[in-house]
């Protein structure tokens, strides 16, 4: 796919660069035909070549702002993800502590498997 683009985008500027030689040694007065009432708009061959141009750069810009914008999503729902992860691991990791706390301030009491408290020795 990117291969298409480029030689989209590699043609679209060999057009322009024909054009501005075909300005420069040409300059003339372009007749447009326009769609409504069977007129023509009338414009010098650089004003003609600068709305080709500007046609273009906007045909190349919506070549390029899909894969822009799917990577710019793409990035905030791996960041929101990584947030995400992030605070579980901070809650989890938080609890371990608090729970080790709470073992370290109980006295060392075993427990037989049948239920009897035992003391440990030191």
């Amino acid at each position: 796919m990117r291969v298409v683009q480029f030689v989209q985008v590699v043609v679209l500027l060999g057009l322009v660069g024909y054009g501005v030689l075909v300005y420069l040694q040409n300059p003339v007065l372009l007749r447009l035909p326009l769609l409504f009432a069977g007129r023509e708009a009338v414009l010098p061959a650089g004003v003609g070549l600068a709305l080709g141009v500007l046609v273009g750069a906007l045909y190349a810009a919506l070549l390029i702002l899909p894969r822009y914008v799917r990577q710019r999503v793409l990035r905030r729902t791996d960041l929101s993800r990584r947030r995400d992860a992030e605070t579980r691991l901070q809650a989890t990791l938080q609890a371990v502590i608090d729970g080790a706390a709470v073992n370290d301030a109980a006295p060392d009491v075993l427990a037989e498997p049948d239920g009897t408290p035992v003391q440990a020795q030191a």
